[in-house]
């Protein structure tokens, strides 16, 4: 049996490692073929080729226009150009149809973004094929929630979903429930290292709808209440928006409490998880599965997180929920946290015995369980 993945695949993305930790779990049972392509990563975070995963096929045409993400040109540019990069994204889902033309599956992973959205998506379910098509919904854009586009989610053999509440959207489009497969976002078990905790971390690129101006609102509650809190910033990110975000915390006035890591390696991202106190996700946005969320709980990371999406599907009692942008609220369970050495030990065992329910090993097993039903 031969897989095509369609999928990010740079390294040290979460999509990208998302699909690399499933390629190594499904082992030698079935042989993946990788195709990808450029997207904003490319452009802003990344600009080298030899930052993929491993070896892939790269689907080139049409190529990405980067010019669509500069916040600086004229408004009614950007739209124009957005229309017409969303055109360009059917002609890539059929050169996605081709790389793959030699495997018995087609494997997609449904993200936001242009090259791995609904509209190339479009096109795989679409043009009549003789090969079973897999999607995995990450994330949704706008264009799946409309009625011409969702309805080609019936044209695939098997959608698979990381949470209830995303399985409850897809059902709410009207895929037979039969054809939704529950498989939760995989978690890493690397060894404990025992190191001390000293820090309050952040991991991801410092954005709104990451709850990053929650944060600092946090921040700034907790300083006027006498505690200066230190947060360490982990993740890819442009300049633009680290200046964005010391912009928002100097008007705040707690940018010096912002110590920022920048990129990491896989081994230092554990490392940096296993000296965190506890670590903070307070997203606006709806996530089905976080690799944030399992990758902390993976090295026993105490979380506060927003109560939100598929998150408490994961979390449950392992970790402290708070209403999504609720400043105050974070503020509170930060200072919990800090001030209940037993009840962060208590989530840090339950963290690491919740992510060994999803390890990658059992999400590999699932998944080829899906592939055989179809194949």
């Amino acid at each position: 049996m031969k897989v095509g993945m369609i999928t990010c695949w740079y390294k040290n993305l979460s999509m990208a490692n998302y699909a690399y930790n499933l390629c190594a779990a499904l082992g030698d049972q079935v042989k993946v073929k990788i195709v990808t392509s450029h997207c904003m990563c490319w452009e802003r975070f990344i600009k080298r080729k030899e930052v993929f995963q491993g070896e892939c096929e790269l689907a080139s045409f049409p190529p990405y226009l980067f010019v669509a993400e500069n916040p600086q040109s004229p408004i009614i540019f950007r739209l124009l150009l957005y229309l017409f990069m969303s055109a360009l994204q059917f002609l890539r889902g059929i050169t996605y149809l081709s790389k793959c033309k030699d495997c018995d599956i087609i494997h997609y992973q449904q993200t936001a973004a242009y090259s791995f959205g609904m509209v190339p998506l479009c096109m795989i379910l679409l043009i009549p094929t003789q090969k079973k098509r897999i999607v995995t919904v990450h994330r949704l854009d706008m264009l799946s929630k409309r009625k011409f586009f969702n309805r080609l989610y019936k044209n695939a053999d098997c959608i698979i979903v990381h949470s209830k509440e995303m399985r409850k959207k897809m059902l709410a489009l009207g895929i037979a429930a039969s054809k939704v497969r529950l498989i939760p976002h995989g978690a890493q078990l690397p060894p404990l290292t025992k190191v001390p905790r000293r820090y309050i971390t952040f991991f991801g690129a410092p954005r709104e709808n990451k709850g990053f101006l929650t944060i600092l609102q946090a921040l700034k509650i907790l300083k006027d209440e006498g505690r200066k809190i230190f947060l360490h910033i982990y993740g890819i990110y442009s300049e633009a928006e680290k200046e964005m975000a010391i912009k928002e915390a100097t008007d705040l006035g707690v940018s010096d409490q912002l110590i920022w890591g920048g990129k990491l390696s896989e081994v230092e991202f554990d490392n940096k998880m296993q000296e965190s106190i506890l670590t903070l996700a307070p997203y606006l946005g709806t996530v089905s599965g976080s690799s944030i969320i399992t990758r902390a709980m993976g090295n026993a990371t105490p979380i506060i997180a927003s109560n939100i999406g598929g998150i408490p599907e994961y979390l449950g009692n392992a970790g402290l929920l708070i209403p999504p942008n609720d400043a105050r609220a974070l503020a509170s369970a930060i200072v919990r946290l800090l001030d209940d050495a037993s009840l962060r030990q208590k989530l840090s065992e339950e963290c690491r015995k919740k992510a060994r329910a999803f390890s990658w090993k059992t999400v590999g097993k699932m998944t080829l369980k899906v592939y055989y039903e179809c194949k």
